[in-house]
């Protein structure tokens, strides 16, 4: 259910997150209440506070589908992985619901205008931020160099597939297993072998999903394969190639 959506926002050219699509929506109105809030505090305009509070019941609506959009971003691109940037947005998010609802519960009892509202508005913006720069480091944790021409098929599977665990080459699931250097980077075949059927040296479970042929082709794995190896690659660890024989031709 969750792939043919992504799929469905694929097939009309869409490969973005969905949870970038909402999540300003929530974060500036935030932000817009706290500048209403603190001008109807220091000139004394009861209009500008309670447009403040209007906002606040904004964020507290477009929360809700904000936080789908995440969950169903993170079981899409993460696999559900619990990751620490993935526990610290959590966390700040149920921090920023409990304050959303203490700022619209004060508002109502005519408090709109006070130092209370202030105080969690501003812990609100806080909040968002936090969630803002933890979202980025999952998204943007470092830069990669620019591909050639002839590699930018695979630099856009590799964007779509693989950047939301391993941005750039690196892994943050697990720092210590980067692509960049992986020994399944020895042989397009035995790369095109772990896509299919991922394990870790000596056969141990790995976290990272099966990749289908339905969703990376072989010929898409090839381009995959090479983005990495001649754009991302740098010098590779020492291989124990009784780990990882050549599979069968």
């Amino acid at each position: 259910m969750l792939d043919s959506i992504y799929e469905f926002f694929a097939e009309i050219g869409f490969t973005h997150p969905l949870h970038a699509m909402v999540v300003h929506m929530p974060a500036g109105m935030m932000v817009g209440a706290f500048l209403l809030a603190i001008t109807g505090l220091l000139f004394k305009r009861a209009a500008l506070a309670q447009s403040a509070r209007h906002c606040v019941i904004l964020v507290l609506i477009f929360f809700f589908p904000t936080v789908l959009f995440g969950f169903m971003d993170w079981q899409y691109y993460f696999s559900g992985a619990w990751l620490d940037e993935i526990i610290i947005k959590l966390a700040v998010s149920g921090a920023l619901l409990v304050l959303l609802i203490l700022g619209v519960l004060l508002g109502r009892k005519g408090k709109f205008g006070s130092k209370a509202v202030l105080i969690i508005y501003t812990l609100g913006v806080f909040a968002v931020i936090a969630a803002g720069y933890y979202g980025a480091e999952l998204a943007f944790g470092s830069r990669a160099p620019v591909a050639p021409p002839e590699y930018m098929a695979g630099e856009k599977l590799y964007m779509r597939n693989c950047n939301a665990c391993h941005p750039y080459g690196g892994n943050i699931v697990n720092p210590k297993l980067s692509v960049i250097g992986a020994p399944e980077l020895i042989d397009s075949r035995i790369f095109l072998a772990y896509l299919r059927d991922p394990k870790q040296p000596k056969g141990s479970i790995a976290i990272m999903p099966i990749v289908p042929a339905t969703k990376v082709t072989d010929e898409q794995a090839t381009q995959l394969f090479d983005y990495i190896t001649k754009v991302l690659e740098r010098p590779r660890r020492p291989l124990d190639q009784s780990l990882y024989p050549m599979p069968p031709s």
